[in-house]
Parts: structure tokens; C-alpha cells; sequence
């Protein structure tokens, strides 16, 4: 009979303890899976916010040197060939490649982020715009309304920029993100030496050797 009873017993452990070594396994495989997600996520926000923030920053330096309308149409009408130097130095590999995931950010972010790059894909337009032959037809006071509209843009793109890494620290506390502070100041000479000096710690890290 103890016989049976240890046979019965031990054909309903077996099971038990199969689904119970299936269940921990999966538990496992599901928190490995998260941590994984969590860190392609948090990678995703990181270069995101280091793209907008650069793409924002170029906003702004965009903003404080533009000329006034008023000096632009005087310089228009001194010289009809004139055409304004704008570049379009937008990044957004990181936006491009990674859209797929773009949805895995918080959802008013998401919003702002989608808005953002449409406003860069809205000067880029606008830049072409200027760039066309035919903006040399144009009468002094309207060429003046085309760059007044790209300041615009860029005006709307800043401030939309600004709030968004504002959203996307916030969101994100746990990453600490900060935006680039880059001293417009600073000589080329000074920047040189800090570069040169960055290279040197570098190239000890390298070797080995502890910098001084």
C-alpha cells in the first residue's frame, strides 16, 4: 500500500514540478525580455534627445543671428541678386531609422516629436524655396516674406523643440537627461586647446596611464 501511495504521490509531483520549473522559466525569460526592451527604450531616448536637442539648438543660433525684416529689405533693394545664405543642417538619422519605435515613448511626447521633425521637413521646403531661381523675381518685399516665413518656422520648430526635451527629460527622469551647453563665447583658440587637451586624456586612458 506505502508502496502505491509513493508512486501515486510521486506521478503527481512530477507535473507539478515541471510546470513549476516551466512557469519560473518563463518568469525569467520575461523579466530578461523586459530588461532588454527597457534598455533599447531608454538607448532610443537618449540619441533622440541628443538629436533634437541639436536640431533645436541650431534653431535658436538660427533665431539670434537672423537680421531684422527691415535690414533685409535694405539690403534687397541695394542688391537685387542677393540671395540669403541659409543652410539646412537638420539631423535626423536617428528619427529615420528608429521611427518604428518611436511609439514606445510616452504618448504626449510622441506627439510633440512627430510635430517637431514635421516643422524641420517644413523649413527644409522653405530653404529649397529660396534657393530656386525664381526667388530672384520676386519684388524686394516679398523675398522678404519668404525669409520672414522660414524665421517663423524656425521660431515655431524652437519653442516646439524646447518643450519636447522638456517633456522627454521629465518623462525620463530616471536617464537624467540634459540638453548641450556650448559657450558661443569661447575663442577658436580656447576651443582648440580644450580639443587638444580632451585628446590627451584620452590617448592616456588608452595607454593606461592616469591623466594629469
Amino acid at each position: 500500500m506505502d508502496d502505491v501511495d509513493i508512486r501515486f504521490f510521486l506521478a503527481f509531483l512530477a507535473p507539478t514540478l515541471g510546470f513549476l520549473v516551466w512557469f519560473v522559466k518563463r518568469l525569467i525569460d520575461d523579466e530578461r525580455e523586459e530588461r532588454r526592451r527597457k534598455k533599447q527604450q531608454d538607448s532610443l531616448v537618449r540619441a533622440l534627445f541628443a538629436e533634437i536637442d541639436f536640431n533645436t539648438r541650431d534653431m535658436e543660433r538660427f533665431l539670434k543671428r537672423s537680421p531684422s525684416e527691415a535690414d533685409l529689405l535694405k539690403r534687397f533693394r541695394e542688391d537685387r541678386a542677393l540671395i540669403p545664405h541659409i543652410t539646412d543642417a537638420r539631423h535626423t538619422e536617428i528619427y529615420r531609422t528608429r521611427i518604428s519605435e518611436v511609439h514606445n515613448i510616452a504618448d504626449g511626447a510622441l506627439h510633440q516629436t512627430v510635430n517637431f521633425y514635421g516643422l524641420l521637413e517644413k523649413i527644409r521646403v522653405q530653404i529649397e524655396g529660396v534657393q530656386q531661381a525664381s526667388y530672384l523675381t520676386l519684388s524686394p518685399e516679398s523675398r522678404v516674406k519668404v525669409i520672414a516665413l522660414i524665421i517663423e518656422s524656425a521660431s515655431d520648430a524652437a519653442a516646439c523643440g524646447q518643450e519636447l526635451l522638456g517633456s522627454l527629460a521629465h518623462d525620463h527622469r530616471a536617464l537624467g537627461l540634459e540638453r548641450f551647453r556650448f559657450d558661443d563665447s569661447r575663442s577658436l583658440a580656447e576651443l582648440s586647446a580644450q580639443r587638444i587637451a580632451l585628446e590627451g586624456k584620452i590617448d592616456a586612458l588608452k595607454r593606461g596611464r592616469q591623466p594629469s
